[in-house]
């Protein structure tokens, strides 16, 4: 039983830190290409008449 619980918490916790860090770089990315999205935005509002 303890075997069993053992190999199920190692799983977890593997699968749970694969989750953060595949959350975090997407947070990351998508952080960062709304940035440019924004910049490219502001620069054609300044442009408009």
């Amino acid at each position: 039983m303890n075997e069993t619980l053992s190999t199920f918490m190692k799983i977890g916790i593997t699968a749970l830190c694969i989750g953060l860090l595949l959350f975090g770089v997407a947070y990351s990315m998508l952080d960062k290409e709304a940035g440019e999205y924004e910049q490219k935005i502001e620069a054609e509002r300044v442009n408009l008449p």
